[in-house]
């Protein structure tokens, strides 16, 4: 056997192989989570107040980033 022929022949197996994969998908579809009705996901991000908010509690507002000069 040829290099040609074993090339061909391993394309065509990748070619049945990929659409066996995607007709297998096609059938069973995709798999969405259980959600209760009335309720869908959000994507909007929650409104922010506009105060600064860092994990540390120190305000700094008077240019106090704690680095000491």
């Amino acid at each position: 056997m040829g290099v040609t022929t074993k090339l061909a022949l391993y394309a065509v197996g990748l070619v049945v192989v990929f659409a066996a994969a995607f007709g297998a998908g096609s059938l069973v579809g995709p798999v969405l989570p259980d959600q209760p009705e009335g309720h869908s996901e959000s994507v909007e991000l929650p409104e922010s107040d506009g105060q600064d908010q860092d994990d540390t509690g120190q305000s700094h507002e008077n240019g106090d980033d704690g680095d000491e000069h």
